[in-house]
């Protein structure tokens, strides 16, 4: 079974990051400071990923979005604040917007809405899956590294359990409160 998973792992990686992909990205990291596979082409197929599923759900919406928002109050609201505020900014939303963890449909039905052109949304989609492969792939290579050092440490002096248990549930806390913090901005820009 073991085999099996690493023998795949790329395509693994490739589909689990067409939908929500951190998850599936940071796990080939994991495997990759393992030395079970090569970290460059976790984020090249991470970044194949993300870049089929981004554009997928763009097309979709584009085409059945409208539908989507013309029979729903919620959501004619909503594209009406993403038009807003989308208009002069649709690059730095395609980028910022991929970072957006647990966002990603949203963000693309709202890229949809707004009517962002294909010209336009390509090209940054495309530069904002490779920054996200590269960034998230190497922080989660680099704390997959740094954990399972601290986790040998950890068996052989059994005293510090505590404190690593500690410091990852400070990186998580830390996670949640950038998540917040990115989300209350974009929602504060939202009634401007």
């Amino acid at each position: 079974m073991w085999d099996a998973l690493v023998h795949n792992a790329y395509w693994l990686v490739y589909a689990g990051t067409i939908m929500e992909g951190e998850t599936a990205l940071l796990l080939g990291s994991l495997a990759a400071s393992q030395g079970l596979v090569k970290l460059a082409w976790v984020i090249a197929a991470a970044f194949a990923g993300a870049t089929t599923g981004d554009q997928i759900s763009y097309q979709l919406f584009r085409r059945f979005g409208p539908g989507m928002v013309s029979r729903n109050e919620t959501l004619k609201r909503r594209s009406e604040k993403a038009r807003r505020l989308l208009k002069g900014h649709p690059v730095k939303f395609i980028i910022v917007s991929r970072f957006f963890w647990g966002l990603r449909s949203a963000c693309m039905l709202a890229l949809a809405a707004s009517d962002v052109p294909s010209r336009v949304f390509v090209p940054a989609n495309l530069f904002a899956c490779a920054l996200w492969s590269v960034i998230i792939g190497s922080l989660g290579y680099v704390f997959s590294s740094w954990a399972t050092k601290a986790m040998a440490t950890m068996d052989e002096i059994s005293g510090r359990a505590p404190a690593i248990i500690g410091g990852i549930a400070l990186f998580m806390a830390l996670v949640v409160i950038g998540r917040y913090a990115v989300l209350k901005f974009w929602r504060s820009r939202e009634t401007l």
